[in-house]
């Protein structure tokens, strides 16, 4: 690169003229800036400041000073403001101590009247202090992530004489010693700390999915991942081996079973991470509590006796549908979340209430949230803490999201008219759509390019202090490792493995099982009833005619047709069984259809002894 494209003191984010300039905060002392993201053994209490003794306000600017962002923040009554009252309410009489002269000075009535859910919850995480109850935290650490897969020539479809060629064999060998690979991803390093939201931006193919599978821990599908990547103190094979339900993966597709209803999907999700070490509750008051906090932060309590629904089966609207998904990864209380293009089909409003969902979730569980986004709103950027935009597979800006604007202006590139912050940001990895300053020379171009300059640049300057900080602080550290393993120990079932990921025990996963596949069927009465009944006059005609057939060698033929058609008939059926529930419609063959040789396979494209015995078949059911 030359030097016409390093950064000068007059180009970087942050000059004179378009410098960026935080609102005054009062000043925090510094033993709370080094032990803000410190876990302690009881950690910190959802939707509260992370260090308890400086108040949100401190600890807003507190957050600021060590990330330098201005991330919007949701009020946790956004959704219902109604029932967030009610379940004050509700939550408030469980914490209030039974004698009316005892009252802590953390009581969760604030005044006559009035609830503060953030003193409940406190309450809430002091009641598992004193039970020893551990909660903990994640965040993921990647440096110089290098990720190659296998290139578009390597897929192939094959055939009979393809798999039997030489010269296809040969070809195959040379493929599977010297593959065709791709490098999908490239020198790509930051930090996503607890509690905050990463905004990843790139045109498509990119690897903006690539990059969130890989923070994900979902790495079966490519050839190779190298580089460094660490969950606080552990690696990719402890989370796998031991806290995979601590790291999840969402595609952008709503993948939820249409027949059950929103409050069913929300009981079967916390039910099968119902932790061993609770506050006085039974199993099933947990799941009836989970259900009832999550279905009211996020306004589903309208809607909790609804099907979910699908493209066939009438249920909730897409954005409600957007938020069963995040309670129900709520539910599972999962640490990092990794959430792919989930905007994709919605309109800007519904878009924009699925990031401030999402902002809830972060603040009040304190997780560790990345979304990848394509054309989002100005309004849905401001949640974000940090953005990271790819250009093709090279890290062209990884920071604050509030300073990326700046910056590629300083770079030497102009944004359209009204256009919003994140388009900006993609267009400028367009070569079509980008706008040069004609007061600019020379400006980077090429990803190669664009990856120096930011290495060169004062926001990847802080971007690297703060992971030299976040390693210092929780990469390699025993005790955190050890305590946090503790916590999850703790949550584990009696009769369940410590080592093992799962929660429960596998009986209890058989029963929450076998209980979804009732509610799934019983979600929609009619097909099933329909289906079922389809199989019994099937059976019926079957079992019929097998029984009028005469007991000698000349109804061989004829009894092998009727073993046939049934079992060709409940294979046909039961591939089709999704479909028929959906649609709620069952075909019932009649001997009149068997004799018009409407049969439910292919009898031109079968064998000589299939063909005779179904027309063995058909003319004994019309004798």
């Amino acid at each position: 690169m030359s030097s016409d494209l390093q950064p000068s003191v007059s180009q970087t984010a942050g000059a004179s003229g378009s410098e960026f300039r935080e609102p005054a905060c009062e000043a925090v002392p510094s033993q709370h800036v080094n032990s803000y993201y410190q876990h302690n053994g009881n950690g910190t209490p959802p939707g509260a400041s992370p260090n308890p003794d400086l108040g949100p306000a401190k600890s807003r600017c507190l957050a600021k000073q060590r990330r330098g962002t201005h991330a919007s923040h949701m009020d946790v009554d956004f959704f219902d403001p109604e029932g967030v009252r009610n379940l004050n309410r509700t939550i408030s009489r469980m914490s209030v101590p039974p004698r009316a002269d005892s009252v802590a000075s953390e009581d969760t009535l604030t005044a006559p009247g009035q609830f503060d859910l953030e003193k409940t919850l406190k309450m809430v995480v002091k009641k598992k202090d004193e039970a020893r109850i551990r909660r903990r935290e994640l965040g993921v650490f990647f440096q110089d992530l290098r990720v190659t897969g296998l290139g578009s020539s390597a897929a192939f479809i094959n055939t009979v004489w393809s798999t039997l060629n030489p010269v296809a064999i040969y070809r195959h060998i040379q493929v599977l010693r010297n593959p065709p690979l791709r490098n999908i991803l490239q020198g790509i390093e930051g930090v996503v700390r607890p509690g905050e939201m990463l905004l990843v931006l790139g045109r498509p193919g990119s690897g903006c999915t690539t990059l969130l599978k890989v923070l994900a821990n979902h790495r079966d599908e490519y050839h190779s991942v190298d580089g460094s990547v660490h969950y606080d103190s552990f690696s990719p094979e402890q989370i796998r081996k031991h806290y995979r339900g601590d790291v999840q993966y969402c595609p952008e597709d709503d993948y939820h079973f249409p027949t059950m209803t929103v409050k069913q999907t929300l009981e079967f999700a916390a039910k099968t991470r119902v932790p061993h070490a609770r506050i006085e509750d039974s199993k099933g008051t947990y799941v009836k509590k989970m259900t009832e906090v999550l279905s009211t932060i996020f306004g589903l309590s309208h809607v909790q006796n609804t099907p979910v629904g699908d493209a066939a089966i009438r249920g909730v609207s897409g954005g409600e549908k957007k938020r069963v998904s995040i309670a129900e990864a709520l539910a599972t209380r999962s640490r990092i979340q990794s959430w792919d293009n989930s905007t994709r089909g919605l309109d800007s409003s519904t878009a924009l209430e699925f990031g401030r969902a999402l902002r809830i979730a972060t603040d009040i569980d304190h997780q560790t949230t990345i979304v990848s986004i394509y054309q989002a709103g100005e309004t849905l950027y401001e949640l974000f803490n940090k953005v990271c935009l790819l250009y093709e597979g090279r890290l062209a800006y990884y920071g604050p999201a509030d300073r990326a604007r700046q910056y590629f202006i300083d770079m030497g590139y102009y944004p359209a008219n009204r256009q919003t912050t994140p388009d900006f940001l993609v267009a400028v990895t367009d070569p079509n759509g980008r706008i040069p300053r004609p007061d600019f020379a020379t400006m980077p171009r090429t990803p190669s390019e664009f990856a120096e300059y930011f290495l060169q640049s004062e926001i990847a300057k802080l971007n690297k202090r703060d992971m030299d900080m976040y390693s210092e602080e929780f990469i390699g550290v025993p005790e955190r490792a050890q305590a946090y393993g503790q916590s999850a120990r703790a949550e584990h079932a009696k009769r369940m493995p410590k080592k093992s990921p799962y929660t429960i025990s596998l009986p209890m996963q058989a029963k929450a099982v076998m209980r979804r596949r009732v509610q799934i069927l019983w979600g929609n009465k009619a097909a099933t009833l329909f289906l079922l009944f389809s199989f019994i006059f099937q059976g019926v005609i079957v079992g019929t005619v097998f029984a009028q057939l005469a007991d000698a060698t000349k109804a061989y033929f004829s009894r092998g047709g009727v073993l046939f058609f049934p079992s060709a008939t409940d294979s046909r059926a039961s591939s089709r069984t999704s479909s028929t529930l959906s649609m709620g419609n069952a075909q019932t063959l009649s001997p009149k259809a068997l004799d018009t040789r409407e049969l439910p396979w292919k009898t031109k494209s079968a064998p000589r002894s299939v063909r005779s015995q179904a027309n063995l078949l058909s003319t004994a059911t019309s004798s």
